[in-house]
């Protein structure tokens, strides 16, 4: 394991943004709380403490993709997703001892990507098995695999849960589409065509929206759970690689590398209303349960950016790994 501080913990001040900060608002400077993000060049995830912005990196295993912090702020999970030889395994980490607890190996369940904690149950996590076509329900106290769902998709990669825990969505980048899975039956429910290349994906909390970005079109579609259809689409990226909502429901966050933008929507209107501009290639993005502050990868820069989302600034970064993607924050405890 390995220490580091940030050399540019200097707040950045105001970046190109497509309208101002209220004259008002005040900068929310986070300074509580961990953020863990997966390393995907380096083997490793990078665990921040917020009260000082010390880094320290974790060995989890070859090509570690998405990470999450559980929401009493605990226990962290990376999918290690491998890189020529298909990974099979998660890493649990234990946050206040800033240490490697557990390997779980899902044997046959290949190419683990997409992880949510189950809402409600830090026990458990929800991960996408790109590779088998599946979602994966793994109880990581017990390190063992509980359950597992059909997607009827390929290329599943990436998952969202509704906040009561009932429905899971995953992105299927292969079939162009997402599929809805029953987590009390244990089933299949449907898939939906949505566009080529869906890989981004977002739940509304309530369940009653699901946002998917496609990577040829360069949108992201709006699916209305009830009826199953697109009720509209959002155009004008380059590459909506990632997507997050709130807790509150009220704002979604779209990141773009190629363009290096994020891009802030308002859940209702369903309309962007502001970017952040001249980001080093954003890839994976998380929303405090506040709703006040998201943490942003930049690959370009290996940092982590913390973004208050009420002045629509950048107020520092932080040094993390190679080709950083996943990232989950969780509350001091």
């Amino acid at each position: 394991m390995k220490y580091f501080r940030s050399s540019s913990l200097a707040v950045l001040g105001l970046v190109c943004v497509a309208s101002a900060a209220a004259p008002n608002a005040s900068i929310q400077d986070v300074r509580s709380g961990f953020v863990l993000v997966a390393n995907q060049q380096s083997a490793n995830a990078s665990l921040i403490d917020l009260r000082t912005d010390s880094m320290q990196l974790i060995e989890v295993g070859e090509g570690p993709h998405e990470a999450q912090i559980s929401p009493s702020g605990r226990i962290g999970v990376v999918t290690v997703y491998g890189t020529q030889t298909p990974g099979n395994q998660l890493a649990v980490i234990d946050i206040a001892s800033r240490r490697l607890v557990r390997t779980i190996s899902l044997g046959a369940y290949t190419r683990p990507h997409g992880v949510v904690f189950m809402p409600g149950d830090e026990s458990r996590v929800v991960v996408t098995s790109e590779a088998t076509q599946l979602i994966v329900l793994v109880n990581i106290a017990e390190g063992k695999v509980e359950n597992i769902i059909p997607t009827q998709a390929t290329g599943s990669h990436m998952v969202g849960v509704t906040a009561d825990g009932k429905r899971a969505w995953t992105a299927n980048v292969g079939s162009g589409g997402v599929s809805e899975m029953d987590l009390a039956a244990n089933k299949h429910v449907r898939t939906i065509s949505v566009a080529p290349r869906v890989e981004g994906i977002a739940v509304v909390p309530n369940g009653k929206e699901v946002w998917a970005g496609s990577n040829t079109n360069g949108t992201v579609s709006i699916i209305d759970v009830a009826s199953g259809a697109i009720v509209d689409t959002l155009t004008g990226f380059s590459l909506p690689y990632r997507l997050a909502i709130s807790a509150d429901g009220r704002i979604a966050m779209i990141c773009d590398p190629t363009a290096n933008k994020v891009h802030v929507a308002d859940v209702a209107q369903h309309k962007v209303i502001w970017s952040l501009e001249g980001l080093g290639s954003p890839r994976g993005v998380t929303i405090a349960p506040d709703g006040k502050t998201a943490f942003v990868t930049l690959n370009s820069d290996r940092t982590v950016a913390v973004v208050d989302l009420t002045t629509r600034t950048i107020l520092r970064k932080i040094a993390v790994g190679a080709s950083p993607d996943g990232v989950g924050f969780g509350p001091a405890f």
